[in-house]
């Protein structure tokens, strides 16, 4: 079987398993698999198709990487702020500023924020921020 072949069938192998992903890492890899297919098609020896295949690999990975940097923070930030204000229920207290709350039909871990009093008796707070996975409540 020709090399050219062989780096088509792996590139149409990735875009399938992408189909599974939704990260456009594997379409990116596939780009280069399939770049240096046609190099070997056109006869290059399997230096340069290797080096066509890593090449454009690395370039379009990093290309999403960075796209996907800049673009994160804006909607991770719109989606937490339906969650700002709403009612969370204390399950149990693992320290005095420390819970587990009930919120969205899962348990949470959620703090006190720092202008907030502890009261061991309430059960329902307020959340005022996120912090990575852990609920700020007041």
């Amino acid at each position: 079987m020709e090399a050219y072949w062989i780096w088509w069938m792996a590139a149409v192998v990735l875009v399938i398993a992408e189909m599974f992903s939704g990260t456009f890492y594997l379409i990116s890899v596939a780009l280069g698999l399939a770049a240096a297919g046609v190099s070997a098609y056109m006869g290059l020896g399997w230096e340069g198709q290797a080096a066509i295949a890593a090449m454009l690999c690395t370039v379009s990975i990093a290309g999403i990487y960075r796209f996907k940097q800049g673009h994160s923070g804006e909607h991770e930030q719109s989606n937490l702020a339906y969650d700002i204000g709403q009612t969370v229920q204390v399950v149990n207290w693992s320290g005095e500023r420390h819970a587990r709350v009930n919120y969205r039909g899962a348990e949470w871990v959620a703090e006190l924020s720092p202008s907030a009093a502890t009261d061991a008796t309430r059960q329902n707070w307020r959340i005022k921020q996120i912090v990575g996975s852990s609920l700020i409540i007041e």
